[in-house]
C-alpha cells in the first residue's frame, strides 16, 4: 500500500483516497477494509464513483449507504455505524477550505460534537492536506481553458425565507457566497471568463429596491480579474425589470430585445447562450406577440386558475407554469443556423440556459416549454456536448439519448451561512471537468472526439 496514511482518535483511518480506506464500526473494534478483496475492491469502486471521492470529499452517513452497499457481505454493520457525520466537500477553488457539518439525524449532530467535533476537524485538515500533496505529485493535463460558473444568487436585502416547497432560502448571505466565489476565481488565477446562469436578484426583493440590488451583485462580480462574466435571463430577473433593461444591465451583447447569443473562447469550442423565456409571460410588454403567445400556452396546458402552480398536472406537462418559458421560432432557426455553422467548422459546443432541456437532470416543472423542440435541432448536428443550466436549485446530471451531457448547477440562495455553492470548469478536448465548491457537485464530463456518447463520473 503507498500513499498517505493517518489514524484518528475516532477510527479512521485514510491513506491517498484510492487504496484503502478502514473505518471502525460500533463500539467493538470490528474493521471492513476496502480494496483488500474482489468485494472490496467493488464496494471502492462504487463508492469513488457515487459516494464518495476520497480526499476530495468525506461522506458517510447511514442515509447515504445504498443497498447495493448494505447488502454486500463485506459491508456487513455499516447500518449499524456510529459514525453518523458528513464531510462538506474540500474545495479545489482557490486555497483550500473545509466545512465540517452535522448529520440531519439527532443522534449525528449529538455525536459531532465537543472531542469529537474536533477530531473529525483535524481529519478533514489532514485530507486536505493530501489533497495538496497528492496534487503535487501527480501533474495533469493542460486544460485549453477554465471558466467560472454559478447560478440563482437570487440576492435581496430581506430577512430569510422559504420556497414555496418549504426550502430555507438565504437572500443576504447569497451576496457573501459570491464574495467567496470572486475571490476563489480570482486566486485561481487561470479563469478565462466567468457564467452566470440566470436569477441574480429575487422576486420577493422590493421593486423600489430592484436596481440597488442589481447593481450590488454586478459590482461584487466586476471584481473578477480575469475575464469577462457572461449571463443569462432568469424567471427573478424578468420579476424585477423589464427585458430591455436588464439586457443594458447585464451587458448581454445583442440587439434590440432579443437576448440569446454566442461566443467562442478559442477555435476549438463555441458557448451559445439561449433566452429561455423568448417566449413568456414574464419580461415583455402586455400586448407583446411573445406575451401573448405565452398566455395562449399556459391556458392550453394547465387549467389552474393561478398558473405558477402545477397542481393536477402529471409528468413532463408540470412544466407549464408561469415562472418558465420556451424558446421561439426565430431563436430556434438561430440556434439551427448556428450550430450548423459550429459543426462545419469542427467546434464543439456548450449550450447554456437558465431552464434545464432534459427530464432526467430535472424535476419536471422546472424544464423548458419546448424543451423537446430545442433538443431536436441539438441532435440533429453531432456537435453539442453539454448543456448548462440553473433553475432547479438542488442540481441534477443526466445524458440525453443521442449521449449529449445536461448538468443542473446548484443553487446559491439555498446555501446556509458557512457553505457555498459556486465552481469553475476545466474544459479539454475530450472532456468537461466541473470542479464544484462545497454544495456544488464535481462532475467529469468525457465525450469522445466526435461529440457523441460521453460519459460521466461524480468526483
Amino acid at each position: 500500500m503507498r500513499g498517505v496514511q493517518v489514524t484518528t482518535p475516532v477510527g479512521w483511518r485514510v491513506d491517498d483516497g484510492e487504496h484503502l480506506f478502514t473505518a471502525v464500526l460500533g463500539a467493538a473494534p470490528q474493521r471492513r477494509q476496502l480494496g483488500s478483496g474482489p468485494q472490496g475492491r467493488g464496494i471502492e469502486k462504487r463508492i469513488l464513483n457515487g459516494i464518495i471521492s476520497l480526499p476530495q470529499a468525506l461522506s458517510f452517513t447511514t442515509a447515504l449507504a445504498s443497498p447495493a452497499l448494505r447488502d454486500c457481505p463485506s459491508w456487513v454493520g455499516f447500518s449499524k455505524c456510529i459514525l453518523s457525520l458528513s464531510f462538506g466537500r474540500i474545495s479545489r477553488v482557490g486555497p483550500v477550505r473545509v466545512r465540517c457539518a452535522a448529520a440531519s439525524s439527532p443522534r449525528g449532530r449529538e455525536r459531532l460534537s465537543g472531542k469529537n467535533m474536533a477530531n473529525e476537524e483535524a481529519l478533514a485538515a489532514k485530507l486536505a492536506e493530501m489533497t495538496l500533496m497528492k496534487k503535487e505529485q501527480s501533474p495533469q493535463e493542460k486544460p485549453l481553458f477554465s471558466f467560472g460558473v454559478i447560478t440563482d444568487i437570487q440576492y435581496a436585502d430581506i430577512d430569510d425565507g422559504k420556497s414555496f416547497q418549504g426550502v430555507p432560502r438565504y437572500y443576504r448571505h447569497a451576496s457573501e457566497v459570491l464574495e467567496r466565489a470572486v475571490d476563489a476565481w480570482n486566486k485561481h488565477g487561470n479563469l478565462a471568463f466567468a457564467v452566470h446562469f440566470g436569477d441574480i436578484v429575487d422576486g420577493f426583493c422590493p421593486k423600489e429596491q430592484s436596481k440597488q440590488a442589481f447593481e450590488r451583485i454586478l459590482s461584487e462580480l466586476a471584481n473578477f480579474e480575469r475575464g469577462p462574466v457572461y449571463h443569462m435571463l432568469g424567471n427573478h430577473c424578468l420579476y424585477n425589470l423589464p427585458r430591455q433593461e436588464l439586457n443594458q444591465f447585464l451587458n448581454i451583447p445583442t440587439s434590440g430585445l432579443h437576448s440569446y447569443y454566442s461566443f467562442s473562447p478559442n477555435n476549438e469550442f463555441l458557448f451559445v447562450v439561449l433566452d429561455g423565456y423568448d417566449v413568456s409571460a414574464l419580461g415583455w410588454p402586455a400586448d407583446h406577440p411573445h406575451t401573448a403567445a405565452a398566455m395562449e400556452l399556459l391556458n392550453t396546458r394547465n387549467p389552474n386558475k393561478e398558473k405558477n402552480s402545477p397542481e393536477g398536472l402529471v409528468g413532463v406537462e408540470r412544466r407549464f407554469v408561469k415562472f418558465n418559458g420556451g424558446v421561439g421560432d426565430e431563436q430556434l432557426a438561430w440556434l439551427e443556423n448556428t450550430l450548423r455553422e459550429a459543426q462545419e467548422a469542427q467546434q464543439k459546443v456548450i449550450i447554456c440556459c437558465h431552464l434545464p432541456m432534459d427530464p432526467g437532470a430535472s424535476f419536471p416543472s422546472a424544464l423548458l416549454w419546448n424543451y423537446d423542440a430545442v433538443l431536436a435541432v441539438v441532435h440533429k448536428f453531432n456537435c453539442v456536448v453539454a448543456c448548462f443550466a440553473g433553475h432547479a436549485h438542488e442540481g441534477g446530471h443526466s445524458v440525453d439519448s443521442h449521449g449529449v451531457h445536461h448538468h443542473v448547477l446548484e443553487a446559491v440562495l439555498e446555501c446556509p451561512p458557512g457553505s457555498d455553492a459556486y465552481g469553475y470548469v476545466n474544459v479539454f478536448s475530450d472532456h468537461l471537468s466541473l470542479c464544484g465548491t462545497d454544495r456544488m457537485r464535481s462532475y467529469d464530463m468525457n465525450f469522445q472526439s466526435s461529440g457523441m456518447h460521453p460519459s460521466h463520473s461524480l468526483n
